[in-house]
């Protein structure tokens, strides 16, 4: 779905803030990219949509060269982003006319542009809203109306950028269980950027960045069980995977795979 090749970005101030990424996104895949501020990334995931283009290197969506002008519509519509604020991406007062802004930009007919509000709302739970006006969310809500408006435009993949930082943590239930029923009932491909340690345990893979370079690449099992290594680049691990470490049980990476360790310590400890 998403190829980089050799990437190297800097900003305007000379400071170099991806070097040499090389990266495959697999269709249908859910990775979470982890990682320190300053460590490169939502700069990454700028380039995945050709919302930034690479000072060397190329980055390639369903094959097409995001610094290929003629095509940009073709690439934002293959990968549609959502940001950490929602109010900074809400340009209509009611749910469904945001959700419908996007095709609306698009000349649909107005059955195909109701047929497509309709359907993203229902697949974000949000369906009941539709005539609600979006000031009178909660933050999860907008964030889940973000996310419906980005389905408004049909994507194949779905690029959240710290979409659940600003969200409380039923909020932030709310929106995986979201992006997890997209992803696995949807074959949508789902790249989460996130400072929440438990939340990038859900991904089918993890990406750990630091200072502008991949440094960890694998399963959420497999990259958290390195415990020392994750600390090492100032982040945590999941707090199962955490308690488990303490206790010498590594391995574990949920709260029932976590109990399950302790209960049969504690059981070996009886006999």
């Amino acid at each position: 779905m998403i190829k980089t090749e050799n990437v190297s970005f800097s900003y305007s101030d000379g400071e170099q803030v991806l070097k040499n990424i090389n990266l495959a996104i697999e269709k249908g895949s859910f990775a979470a990219i982890i990682g320190c501020n300053g460590s490169g990334k939502s700069t990454a995931a700028k380039h995945f949509n050709a919302l930034l283009l690479p000072k060397s290197g190329a980055v390639y969506v369903k094959g097409i060269d995001t610094r290929d002008e003629k095509r940009l519509f073709e690439i934002r519509s293959a990968a549609g982003m959502v940001f950490q604020n929602p109010d900074n991406q809400m340009v209509a007062a009611i749910v469904e006319d945001e959700v419908a802004f996007a095709p609306e930009n698009l000349g649909l007919e107005r059955n195909e542009i109701r047929r497509r509000v309709d359907e993203s709302l229902r697949a974000v739970g949000m369906e009941e809203y539709a005539l609600k006006s979006s000031a009178h969310l909660s933050g999860g809500q907008k964030q889940r109306v973000a996310v419906a408006a980005a389905l408004a435009m049909e994507p194949e993949c779905l690029i959240l950028d710290e979409s659940t930082a600003m969200l409380d943590p039923r909020g932030r239930a709310e929106l995986m269980k979201t992006i997890k029923k997209l992803n696995r009932g949807n074959n949508l491909t789902v790249i989460l950027i996130t400072h929440y340690m438990d939340e990038a345990a859900q991904a089918d893979r993890v990406i750990v960045m630091d200072g502008g370079e991949i440094v960890m690449d694998g399963t959420p099992r497999a990259v958290f069980s390195d415990v020392e290594k994750i600390r090492s680049l100032g982040l945590d691990v999941p707090q199962a995977a955490e308690i488990a470490y303490e206790l010498g049980l590594n391995g574990a990476l949920t709260v029932d795979e976590c109990v399950n360790a302790i209960d049969g310590l504690l059981g070996g400890a009886r006999r």
